[in-house]
């Protein structure tokens, strides 16, 4: 078998369960005679991850999640790239960017975009009264009020406690969690289903470790960089 084909089909099944990606959301604009806006908190800035991606003890990528504020809204990057090579020679080319807007902890607004060997999915959700408006590869879809994307550094959604939707495909997920307390106040998640991922928080909720099994029985981790 070619190596590009040989690698396209080892790496492909791990890398759709890697984080999502970078997006940009509309701010609303002001207009004339509207009433002025209320002052609202700002967010605590938080800690920026960066991670180098690993697989059988070769570094295969990247993934960074960078946060900003603007106003009351927290704004994450998240930017995966991964780029195999054989012999000096990229053999797959996995890129994921996304943009997720928070508000007081609450979900406003993801854009997605991945580029897996060309071939380009987009996937935009926004909050709306009484619902969550997706638009991606399957078309406009409406979600329950309360949905948000699998977000890796938002602990907070994990355990069943919101629906989580993919932001590569724009639908709910299947998901099934188990929470395990460590020592010295940090929590491990393990995630099942769709994705079959372990992850670690330190005590202040940090995100600290991540590992994922693809559907090739490979095991993709992340180490600090």
């Amino acid at each position: 078998m070619h190596p590009r084909r040989l690698l396209t089909k080892l790496f492909a099944p791990t890398l759709t369960a890697l984080l999502p990606g970078t997006a940009r959301a509309q701010q609303p604009r002001s207009g004339r005679g509207e009433a002025p806006a209320i002052p609202q908190a700002v967010p605590p800035m938080r800690a920026d991850y960066r991670w180098r991606v690993m697989r059988n003890g070769s570094e295969i990528g990247s993934h960074s999640v960078t946060f900003s504020q603007r106003g009351a809204e927290l704004i994450a990057i998240s930017d995966v790239s991964i780029m195999p090579k054989v012999l000096g020679v990229v053999v797959y080319r996995f890129e994921h960017r996304y943009t997720e807007v928070t508000r007081s902890g609450g979900f406003v607004a993801v854009q997605s975009r991945q580029n897996r060997n060309g071939s380009i999915v987009e996937v935009s959700a926004e909050a709306a009264p009484g619902r969550v408006a997706i638009r991606g590869p399957e078309g406009a879809l409406n979600l329950p009020a309360n949905a948000a994307p699998l977000s890796w550094w938002e602990p907070q959604r994990f355990g069943g406690a919101v629906p989580i939707f993919g932001t590569t495909t724009g639908r709910l997920m299947d998901l099934r969690w188990s929470r395990l307390a460590l020592p010295g106040g940090g929590v491990q998640w393990r995630c099942q289903g769709e994705v079959d991922a372990t992850l670690a928080y330190d005590a202040n909720g940090q995100w600290v470790a991540y590992s994922v099994i693809g559907d090739d029985g490979s095991t993709v981790s992340y180490t600090a960089s």
